[in-house]
């Protein structure tokens, strides 16, 4: 984490660049060729960019006014957004890779489920054997079920279900409803789609995870 030379930027260089130094463009580079070199983006190549970043910048908890820049730029050339970069960093942070991860968080299996373990994980620690942070409050659950109630009142007021594309958008919500359930209520549910009178509606079966 030492200075280095700066890179002198040549005419009609952005003013971006005026930060970079040798070694952070060397780090630029090496982030580019590791995601030019992955056709499937997966978690271990997420992993690594956080690893590489936190390598050079030190950890995601600090204040890093050196690294702004670059990470920023890392950003633009990756076509990355900056809040992406933030969770490969403090994914590489929390486990040491994915091995860990697997263990402590064995639901984690993509970047989609995993974006929603990180906000639970303590923040002011690294390792591999992270436990959740606290709880949410308790008024945050009695919402979930006021809203649970108030969806199935609704849907007793439903005289007919919707067809053709309306439809398809509420099965589509439905479905993304149910994986949600299952992820965080430990409640397995089952989206299954069958004809009543020859319109299509969306049945559910629900069955607690052991």
């Amino acid at each position: 984490m030492g200075s280095s030379e700066l890179v002198h930027p040549a005419d009609g260089t952005d003013n971006n660049d005026q930060a970079i130094t040798a070694e952070d463009r060397k780090l630029l580079d090496q982030l580019a060729e590791l995601w030019r070199s992955h056709a499937v983006r997966d978690l271990g190549t997420r992993h690594e960019t956080g690893r590489l970043l936190n390598e050079r910048f030190g950890p995601p908890t600090a204040s890093q006014p050196q690294g702004k820049q670059v990470i920023k730029k890392a950003s633009e050339e990756l076509a990355i957004s900056m809040s992406d970069i933030s969770r490969m960093r403090n994914f590489a942070f929390h486990f040491s890779g994915l091995a860990a991860l697997q263990q402590a968080h064995p639901e984690a299996k993509n970047w989609t489920r995993l974006k929603k373990v990180l906000p639970n994980l303590s923040p002011d620690k690294g390792g591999d054997a992270k436990q959740p942070a606290e709880s949410p409050s308790r008024p945050a659950t009695r919402g979930i079920a006021r809203s649970i109630k108030s969806l199935r009142s609704m849907l007793k007021r439903l005289e007919n279900p919707p067809v053709g594309a309306e439809w398809a958008g509420l099965l589509a919500d439905v479905q993304e409803l149910a994986e949600a359930i299952s992820d965080h209520l430990e409640i397995r549910v089952k989206v299954a789609v069958r004809v009543k009178d020859s319109k299509p509606v969306a049945t559910k079966r629900l069955g607690r995870v052991a």
